[in-house]
């Protein structure tokens, strides 16, 4: 038999154990990235803009109500002047 065929069934039908290296290869390369991305938050980024700090945007959003701003459908629809506070 073997002269003729170089595996049996069981041998030709056996799973290989090629997925480990698969796996092993795509979370190697999601760490890499990883640490790229951690890299370059740490070194390439800079600090938060003081424009997203809670005091900068009611300033912003008062200003936005002060002049009406968009008032058919915006910010200033949504507010009501007269009880100064938002729609229910």
């Amino acid at each position: 038999y073997r002269i003729k065929f170089n595996e049996t069934y069981a041998e030709m039908n056996k799973g290989t154990n090629e997925w480990k290296t698969v796996l092993g290869a795509v979370f190697f390369f999601l760490g890499v990235t990883g640490l790229i991305l951690i890299w370059q938050k740490h070194f390439m980024y800079g600090p938060i803009p003081h424009t997203f700090s809670e005091e900068w945007v009611a300033m912003q959003t008062k200003r936005m109500l002060d002049m009406r701003m968009n008032p058919v459908e915006g910010i200033s629809a949504q507010w009501d002047y007269e009880k100064n506070e938002w729609k229910k």
